[in-house]
């Protein structure tokens, strides 16, 4: 259902497009069959035609103008035609996000409201009710981390980022994020995580920002998991960056969508794919992010049932990106001078 629904989607453009090409090019072949036709009609009764009557340079140049005029409505057409179904795209993607996003607001809502109900009505054992109060807390902890994506996209789409930039050593600083990261997770999920490597090398970033990179993406490994959950952490230090690698062992991003996942609400849809509930914006902030810090991520291998790699890369402090890791260290020491005098 969901894959006719897109290929309708597709179709209908396309259609409406081929329909307005073929009345401008029917048009246009009239138009030059009706110039040729009467020039050869003119040609062969030329003698006995009026000079004012016969073709001239001007008629020639009339011919030449409108076929001009008829390219550039072509041209024309095809930037509408672009124009329209980005804009269909772009509707279709909102409508997507909020269908999502309003199950997921309801479905950990709905549970928390159940679980008060039932500890409202009856008398629970306390291994039971610690077992209430665990679940809500995984309900509660869900519905931050969804309330935290939007409000993460509004203030990278209005620009208004309040970044705190340190020069951190990744060697304490990865461990100490993973572990912060770690703690709203069960025994399970955190034994199958695994940090190999943390040389030792000085970035330039937000910590609390870099934090919420490691949550949307172990987040996505533990959702495209499929049968066995495993997350290993590759750390290395080069010459002028220094690269992060998420390596799991999930169902894979097909090799077409590896650009795509980063976009704006864009999930991926396939009946390989587990149908997991999203925001679609957990990768897209974590691009945001990196690019402010001025580095890069990307995937660098997936395919399906063959688990997914996710490269990171950050600039090493005084030796790649100076004028940029420089204005990052002076943007956050002018803001915190504006907010102490507005104090």
């Amino acid at each position: 259902m969901l894959f006719r629904k897109k290929l309708q989607n597709i179709i209908q453009p396309i259609v409406v497009l081929i329909i307005v090409q073929l009345t401008w090019l029917s048009l246009a072949a009239l138009w030059i069959y009706f110039y040729i036709s009467n020039h050869i009609v003119i040609k062969k009764v030329g003698n006995g035609v009026s000079p004012t009557l016969m073709p001239g340079s001007y008629h020639v140049l009339v011919l030449i103008f409108g076929c001009v005029l008829l390219v550039l409505l072509q041209v024309g057409f095809y930037f509408i035609y672009i124009y329209l179904n980005r804009q269909i795209n772009v509707n279709r993607v909102q409508d997507q996000f909020i269908t999502s996003i309003t199950h997921e607001l309801k479905s950990p809502l709905a549970s928390i409201q159940l679980y008060l109900e039932t500890l409202e009505s009856r008398q629970v054992p306390e291994k039971k009710l610690h077992e209430f109060i665990q679940l809500m807390i995984k309900d509660t902890n869900r519905l931050q981390l969804m309330i935290d994506r939007i409000l993460g996209t509004i203030t990278i789409d209005q620009k208004r980022l309040a970044f705190d930039f340190k020069v951190y050593n990744m060697k304490s600083l990865i461990p100490l994020i993973l572990k912060e990261v770690l703690t709203k997770y069960t025994g399970h999920i955190t034994n199958n995580v695994s940090l190999e490597n943390s040389p030792s090398c000085r970035c330039v970033l937000d910590k609390n920002a870099f934090k919420i990179i490691f949550i949307n993406l172990v987040d996505n490994a533990i959702k495209y998991a499929g049968n066995k959950f495993s997350l290993k952490i590759q750390c290395r230090c080069f010459e002028k960056y220094y690269q992060i690698e998420f390596i799991d062992q999930g169902m894979g991003i097909p090799a077409k969508e590896r650009k795509r996942v980063f976009r704006k609400f864009y999930r991926v849809y396939g009946y390989k794919i587990p149908d997991v509930r999203g925001t679609g914006l957990g990768l897209y902030i974590s691009r945001e992010v990196i690019r402010y810090h001025g580095g890069k991520i990307k995937v660098v291998k997936t395919g399906n049932n063959q688990g997914t790699v996710i490269r990171i890369e950050i600039p090493i402090y005084k030796k790649a990106k100076k004028r940029h890791t420089n204005r990052l260290l002076r943007h956050t020491i002018k803001r915190k001078k504006r907010s102490e005098r507005a104090e």
